[in-house]
């Protein structure tokens, strides 16, 4: 339990001094996205009121980068669904998603709450794993129509390829947040097995 308490940073050691526990930092979580876990927005923040408005559902055969991505050949179908997520009537997300068919049949009802807990429910997937990539950039037309910010506002991207726990790329998405509303938190620790002096 000790060695475990190290790798999570949550003790440490002064030489000649003894162990000690370290002082957890404190974050008010509620506008906070774990940026460390695969999970998805309504789990995240669970005590409060999630909407989406869905702006597009359809079912289309995937563009090169899209199989790629989630490891399909060209003639396997996906679901592109575009939706903008209000927290407590508050726009917060515009999402472009992107999912293979074969994974669990989708519906614009479906898309009106978490797909996430329905895709557990539905096709027994579990999130595991996912791998993201943030960035800063521009709000294109569609984004800030979508958030009702002006074109070229400043907004933070997240592209992710999520995994289930078969290790199958099920979503290839990228969910843009206005600059209001882009703060994540990460917490980084180093495995003390991996310190060589």
């Amino acid at each position: 339990m000790k060695t475990l308490f190290y790798s999570e940073g949550l003790i440490f050691s002064k030489q000649g001094s003894g162990t000690y526990a370290r002082k957890q930092i404190e974050n008010d979580s509620s506008d906070l996205l774990p940026l460390d876990l695969p999970i998805g927005t309504t789990y995240s923040h669970r005590d409060q009121k999630i909407t989406s408005n869905i702006l597009h559902f359809d079912a289309r055969l995937p563009e090169k980068i899209e199989q790629e991505n989630l490891g399909i050949e060209a003639s396997s179908p996906v679901y592109e669904f575009k939706r903008v997520r209000s927290i407590n009537k508050q726009l917060y997300s515009y999402e472009h998603a992107i999912m293979p068919v074969y994974i669990a049949p989708l519906n614009k009802k479906i898309l009106q709450s978490s797909v996430y807990d329905y895709l557990g429910t539905k096709a027994k997937l579990q999130l595991t794993d996912a791998h993201r990539t943030i960035y800063a950039e521009e709000a294109s037309e569609e984004a800030s129509k979508a958030l009702e910010i002006a074109k070229a506002s400043p907004v933070l991207v997240i592209e992710q390829v999520a995994y289930d726990q078969k290790g199958r790329a099920f979503e290839f998405s990228k969910s843009v947040f206005k600059s209001s509303q882009s703060k994540f938190i990460l917490d980084v620790h180093m495995n003390s097995d991996r310190i060589s002096l």
